[in-house]
């Protein structure tokens, strides 16, 4: 059954190769800014840990500074998350057959087909938390050094992927504790702690090099220190809704009973439950006080896959009707998330506008970078905007992959404002109010007496960056359509003689 499993992953995980050519959909803001980073190699970035720039590094120098090279990552981790769901399975239930369906499942997950071809520090955190849940097991289970000390290595990328692998850490030791507490006598959690920890410092180091900013910056997304509308009961019903789009809609309800019946220590699975219902359970909390992402419980779907996955093949031929209809809703999520113009031909526009469909902000963004390299000059012109996103996006798209940048204007810290930074120390005294030129903070010199085409939201440039130019030459409009109907419209703005005296206005981290 393996060699079979086997293959029928390998043919997908090709087919998910091919669409990455053919699929209609640019980068996203993210996959920009994170292959941007690769150019950029250091020890940590402004808003998540390094790992997500070092693959893109390699990918980009073997396959260019393509799409593929981008998305070839994401692929890659779905086909080993597979491979690993069917190893846990196999392992935990001494199943085979049910580690092949359950194997296979998470291909149906509209989650999971997201991680597998949009790659964001998401998609490395799903696998390393899967791994790191296996050997979890494996370690508590056979109390073999080398599984402990794997399980130190998995945790630590796990956290250079992203930072909410530190959610293992307390749910780790709390199975630890439930299982074999007598293991905390022994010297082989502490170890694979230890390892773990190494792979934080450089992390550490740089944030202590910077201010703290990544620490500032999770906090601030944790809205703990902003005041707010509680409870946000909007932002709970939105949150819950994104999770049940995760898993198909159908298969959260089997995630639900899951979590019922594993709920305390003594249920079957508990171990599924334990790593899954903790994690959404605190993201859900927080909805209550502000927006949160959908995909930030992502991670916890490794074993809540699982779980649900258990509940739907157990009840299977029992629930005939349900279940064929759970797979094929779910299905058919999957499909028009992979071409949403699907939901058009099948007069269901009004279900989702193309002004409200998610995926839009993955169009117009190739079309918009070759508008702009009809007037962009290296040797006379730099780009810019007020926003990352579009920097980034214009740093990938743009013929000759340009150095962008970005002018803050009442836009919270992001990394390009820290690329463009001098001084660090001086950077922080500017931010908390000392009145010291521009000059001296940011490394505007090199872009002084330049043009700058001017990419953005805005009809036109605000005064703030108008003063900062002699003169606007002209303004073009490009607007993107998607589905049929425009969704976005962008302005370009030629803006001669850059001064070097751009004060940037940043709000929070």
């Amino acid at each position: 059954m393996l060699r079979l499993f086997l293959g029928i992953n390998i043919f997908i995980l090709l087919l998910r190769f091919v669409y990455i050519f053919v699929s209609p959909f640019d980068l996203s803001p993210e996959e920009a800014q994170y292959w941007d980073w690769s150019r950029h190699l250091d020890l940590s970035y402004y808003s998540k840990p390094p790992l997500i720039a070092y693959l893109n590094w390699l990918s980009t120098h073997i396959f260019g500074n393509t799409e593929f090279a981008v998305r070839f990552w994401a692929a890659l981790f779905a086909f080993l998350s597979a491979l690993l769901v069917y190893k846990v399975v196999r392992d935990f239930f001494k199943d085979e057959a049910l580690a092949f369906w359950l194997g296979l499942l998470p291909h149906l997950f509209v989650g999971f087909n997201a991680l597998a071809f949009v790659f964001t520090t998401d998609t490395p955190l799903f696998f390393f938390w899967g791994l790191s849940f296996l050997l979890l097991l494996k370690a508590v289970e056979g109390e073999r050094l080398k599984d402990w000390l794997l399980l130190g290595v998995s945790g630590g990328l796990g956290f250079l992927a992203k930072y909410s692998m530190v959610f293992f850490f307390p749910l780790g030791v709390f199975y630890i504790w439930i299982k074999k507490p007598r293991l905390f006598k022994t010297v082989k959690p502490y170890l694979a702690t230890v390892l773990a920890l190494l792979f934080t410092l450089p992390v550490v180091y740089w944030n202590y090099k910077h201010g703290w900013v990544s620490f500032k910056h999770v906090l601030g997304l944790s809205g703990i220190e902003k005041k707010g509308h509680f409870p946000y009961w909007k932002g709970f019903w939105n949150f819950l809704v994104s999770q049940m789009a995760l898993l198909g809609f159908g298969f959260f309800f089997y995630l639900l009973w899951g979590w019922v019946k594993n709920f305390t220590p003594k249920g079957k699975l508990f171990p599924f439950a334990l790593f899954s219902f903790y994690p959404y359970l605190v993201f859900q909390l927080l909805a209550l006080k502000k927006f949160v992402y959908g995909n930030w419980a992502g991670f916890a779907y490794f074993t809540g896959g699982i779980l649900a996955g258990y509940y739907y093949i157990r009840s299977f031929k029992r629930l005939l009707p349900i279940s064929v209809f759970v797979a094929s809703l779910s299905a058919f999520l999957s499909a028009v998330a992979f071409y949403p113009p699907l939901i058009d031909k099948l007069h269901l526009t009004k279900v989702l506008p193309p002004k409200k469909d998610p995926t839009r902000v993955m169009v117009g963004w190739e079309d918009l970078g070759r508008f702009v390299s009809r007037y962009y000059n290296p040797k006379r012109d730099f780009i810019f905007s007020n926003l990352y996103q579009i920097s980034a996006e214009m740093a990938f798209y743009v013929k000759g992959n340009p150095q962008t940048y970005v002018f803050n204007y009442y836009q919270r810290m992001n990394q390009y404002d820290l690329w463009e930074v001098k001084n660090f120390d001086l950077f922080t005294r500017w931010l908390e109010g000392e009145n010291i030129p521009p000059q001296e903070v940011f490394r505007w010199e090199e872009l002084k007496g330049k043009n700058g085409i001017f990419v953005t939201y805005f009809p036109t440039p605000p005064r703030r960056i108008m003063d900062s130019f002699q003169r606007l030459v002209w303004t073009k409009k490009f607007a993107v359509y998607w589905r049929g109907e425009p969704i976005y419209t962008y302005y370009i703005h030629y803006l001669e003689g850059f001064k070097g005296n751009y004060n940037p206005i940043i709000r929070g981290y």
